[in-house]
This record gives C-alpha cells, structure tokens and sequence, in this order.
C-alpha cells in the first residue's frame, strides 16, 4: 500500500498544482477582443491536458497488480540505457546520415523565407523521411504533404502565428492553400 501511495504522490502534486493554476487562470485582467481568443485560452488548455494526463496515471497506478515488484526501476533504467546504447550506435554507424539531416535543417531555415512554410515544410519532411532511409515515395510524398497541411493549419488558423508565404512563385501556393483552409 505504501509504495502505491509514493507512485500517487507526484501525479497528486501536479494535478493540485495544476488545478490551483487553473483556477488562477479564471482571475486574469484582459479585454476580449472579438472573435481572437484571450491570453487564457493556451495556459488553461495546457493545463486540463496536463490534469487529464495525471488523472490517467493516477488511474493506472491504481489499476496496477499489488505486486510491487511487478516492475522495478532498475528494469526501466536498464532498458532505457539500451535504448540509448542503440541510437549512439545507429549515429555512429551513419555519420553521413546524421550530416545530412543538420545539413537539411540549416537548409530548411536558410529557405523558409524564400520557399514559403507550406513549401518548405513539405520539401523538408520528405528530404528527412528519405534521408532516414525510408524508401517508398508515394509514402512520403503523402506524409510530407499532410504533415505540412497540418503544421500550416494548426499554426496558422488555431495558434494565429504568422508563417512566411514565400516569393514568387512560392507565395501564390501558399496564398491558395490559406484560402483553401480559410486562413485569413
């Protein structure tokens, strides 16, 4: 019983912080302006996700078999230091790849002015899915396709950040995927 109340205690402190914080979140000073939401939406939203987080684990913990040997620290540490054994040896047996991958993304910031987001993201993520070895290219083209439409979207239209368009002839490809979208 006593090690499943120590696995608790964390998840109980951060779903009180967070619970307090939220609260909070209810007391700040801001005019609303029309439909553009407040500096309270990210914040509170940030924080039931972290709520619902904890109150997932808290529920797993309590479903968890009273055995507390069942899954010891060591094992996870054990596994995770084979892990990370793994992924020294994979950089160390493609250290052409690994330059590839820094060279893309240089290139990728180097160009975002000038290819746009939309773009830029899509040449970027199938360039890296290609350097990672991945070799069937409808399949990339469709990832990097719809991994762009969903960054542009949900940075564009639900966060209202501004993303570069691009030059010409770049920026009419993102000016008719924004009006596709309804991105203003």
């Amino acid at each position: 019983m006593m090690a499943r109340l120590r696995a608790l205690g964390p998840y109980l402190l951060v779903l009180a912080g967070a619970a307090f914080l939220l609260w909070k979140t209810f007391h700040f000073g801001f005019t609303p302006r029309g439909d553009r939401p407040g500096p309270d939406v990210w914040p509170r939203a940030i924080l039931v996700l972290a709520m619902l987080a904890c109150g997932v684990r808290i529920v797993n913990v309590l479903r968890r078999p009273r055995n507390p040997d069942a899954v010891r620290i060591r094992d996870v540490m054990d596994n995770a230091l084979a892990e990370q054994e793994r992924a020294a040896d994979a950089a160390l047996r493609f250290p052409l790849l690994l330059g590839v991958g820094i060279a893309l993304t240089i290139a990728y910031v180097a160009l975002l002015g000038t290819l746009g987001f939309a773009v830029d993201t899509a040449v970027y993520l199938a360039a890296m899915i290609r350097t990672g070895r991945y070799r069937r290219w409808p399949v990339i083209a469709a990832v990097a396709v719809a991994g762009s439409l969903v960054f542009m979207f949900v940075f564009m239209k639900i966060v209202y950040l501004s993303l570069p368009i691009g030059r010409p002839p770049f920026d009419a490809v993102s000016l008719a995927l924004m009006q596709l979208m309804g991105i203003r």
